[in-house]
């Protein structure tokens, strides 16, 4: 179990301004109004999104994150006009995942047709793609022609790993391999580069090199480093969907490594993304990293002072997680004392929450299908709760599960389904179309195996012991690892003047969170979970008996993988199965079983 935590920080009146880095982690002083946090403004400042999975219209049911996207762009135009008064850089940063997650991206196909175009109406300075962006070839496409390629970010979309393939065949990059700019007000020079994790399961319209294998192996890394050297160079800007925090693969502390060795008194600061948290990691004196959550739950905020106020050559940072939502944004713009005309960039954010609210109409999104009666969390219970989410999936809607051919019906079974499949927390209230593509926006077909009670039984466990199967929860490395539990000295808040919330510990401490939350108990999430339903007791079971294991066709491989482990472990004599003894299942997908279950309410 993961404990995540927050401790009150007090904020200054008016405009605050980046503190070293042994002054900021000192400050612990009461809240003036017990709010909100302020921003530490520096000379250069970020604001960061990531895995955004399509969440442009506000969550409807949490008030924590009430704005739509077109608060946030009003919010991002008005801060940046504010702090160009304040001669101050603002760079705006996406580290990708822009579908699969909400029915305003998820309602047509391909995922993203329509929620795209208002997403690009926010001015980024530099964005890229997830692994979302990836998964069927409909997708890549409408990725790369419609933001990659479009005139409005072609030069300021970044890929280094990641490359598209042409009707015709031919490989071309994503995006650029890298970009170097001028930032308007300091004239900082900055060089800017972003990666993909090595993703595996990238569709034939796209092929992801890992990080590291592209950096050593290919020339165009070599030429950057050889046209812009260390004294040419003031920042270099790393964003990209990996996370900060990663102690099995350390892509992102491998890709650091290697960099220092061209770039060692460079200030370099990371971006990341993918494993849907609050976190940020330094890593050297001059290089920390920033990630920022996901669902349009949090907009990340970094200042960089590049020398410190003690004088020192070492650059302060300071980072804050804002809540999505209306009361946040407003706030800290009211904190910039600047008379910039924002009527502008309000009406702009009208025009864009309007467009966001026609096509939630328009796909008929608010369609009522039925009745949630209690509200199920993905990871806040554990999993032998009744309140859990998968504990609902596995003792209440995959038992629902009817093939589509009468397939031995006397047979126990196991039925398997990757966490990653279901996106978020059901709350309380009414089932409607986009509940379902929010909890579970992948359509799914059944595949099924023969195997031995024995190798069926041992399924679970296996998978859950190996490498993550795009799973949505952290995974069970980070909860086992010392690196990522490393603080434990922050209180655990529980006041009944706060709401439930984020309430993150990091490498800066307790503080980071721009609004105070009660904490909330993390527990872990399994690569897999099963819903075991036998026809006979235990006591009549027989281990040789042979059951049907039940799985994703997304899962194949992975079950395959499993299941001829176990069977060559146990020494049974059996031959290796193949995707040749993968059958046709059948059945309703898992989301349309959730829909039916709740239609009775």
């Amino acid at each position: 179990m993961i404990l995540t935590f927050v401790h009150s920080l007090a904020f200054l009146s008016g405009l605050v301004f980046a503190k070293p880095l042994q002054q900021q982690q000192a400050v612990w002083r009461p809240s003036q109004d017990g709010q909100l946090r302020d921003l530490h403004i520096g000379d250069l400042n970020f604001l960061h999104t990531t895995d955004t999975h399509g969440w442009l219209g506000s969550h409807l049911t949490q008030a924590n994150y009430d704005a739509d996207w077109g608060d946030f762009v009003s919010f991002v135009d008005v801060f940046r006009n504010k702090m160009t008064q304040l001669a101050r850089d603002v760079i705006v940063i996406d580290t990708g995942d822009k579908r699969d997650g909400n029915g305003l991206s998820d309602a047509t196909w391909p995922p993203g047709l329509r929620s795209s175009k208002i997403f690009n109406m926010l001015d980024y300075d530099l964005l890229t793609l997830g692994n979302h962006e990836l998964y069927t070839a409909d997708s890549a496409i409408l990725e790369y022609r419609g933001t990659s390629q479009s005139a409005k970010f072609k030069d300021k979309y970044v890929c280094s790993n990641v490359e598209f393939i042409e009707e015709d065949g031919k490989r071309v990059p994503f995006g650029n391999k890298f970009v170097t700019f001028e930032t308007p007000i300091q004239k900082q020079r900055i060089l800017a580069m972003s990666f993909l994790f090595s993703f595996q399961r990238a569709n034939n319209r796209a092929i992801v090199t890992p990080p590291l294998e592209e950096i050593m192996e290919k020339r165009w890394f070599q030429n950057m480093v050889e046209t812009n050297k260390e004294g040419d160079i003031d920042l270099i800007v790393v964003f990209g969907h990996l996370p900060a925090t990663d102690p099995t693969e350390r892509e992102m502390h491998k890709i650091h490594a290697l960099l220092r060795e061209h770039y060692p008194n460079t200030v370099i600061q990371y971006f990341g993304g993918h494993t849907h948290i609050r976190d940020f990691v330094q890593l050297d004196s001059k290089s920390t990293c920033l990630q920022s959550g996901r669902f349009a739950e949090t907009v990340g905020f970094l200042s960089i002072n590049t020398t410190n106020a003690m004088g020192e050559d070492n650059p302060s940072f300071t980072r804050r997680y804002i809540d999505f939502n209306k009361d946040s944004f407003e706030y800290h713009l009211s904190k910039l004392a600047t008379d910039v005309d924002t009527s502008a960039s309000t009406r702009k954010g009208e025009t864009i929450s309007r467009l966001v609210s026609d096509l939630r109409h328009e796909l008929n999104l608010n369609q009522k299908l039925g009745y949630i009666p209690a509200t199920y969390y993905v990871s806040t219970r554990p999993l032998e709760s009744e309140e859990n989410l998968y504990h609902l999936i596995t003792h209440k809607i995959l038992p629902n599960l009817i093939p589509s051919k009468n397939y031995e019906p006397i047979m126990s079974r196991f039925i398997l389904i990757n966490t990653g499949s279901v996106r978020y927390d059901l709350y309380k209230g009414p089932f409607t179309k986009d509940t379902e593509y929010i909890v579970m926006p992948f359509n799914n077909d059944w595949h099924f195996i023969t195997v031995p009670l024995v190798v069926a039984s041992k399924v679970e466990s296996y998978l859950n012991r190996g490498p993550v199967i795009a799973s949505l929860g952290i995974p069970s490395s980070l909860h086992q690892n010392q690196q990522f539990n490393r603080f434990q000295n922050c209180p655990f808040i529980e006041d009944p003047n706060l709401s439930e919330g984020y309430t993150t510990e990091d490498d800066f401490g307790c503080h980071g969170d721009d609004t105070p939350h009660n904490s909330q108990q993390e527990y872990g999430i399994p690569n897999v979970v099963q819903c075991k339903d036998m026809k006979k007791s235990k006591e009549e079971e027989d281990p040789l008996k042979m059951v049907h294991v039940i799985f994703y066709t997304f899962m194949e491989l992975d079950i395959l993988n499993a299941v001829n482990s176990i069977i060559n472990n146990l020494d049974l004599r059996m031959e290796n199965l193949t995707t040749n003894d993968c059958s046709h299942y059948g059945g309703e997908s898992t989301k349309k079983l959730l829909r039916d279950y709740f239609a009775q309410f």
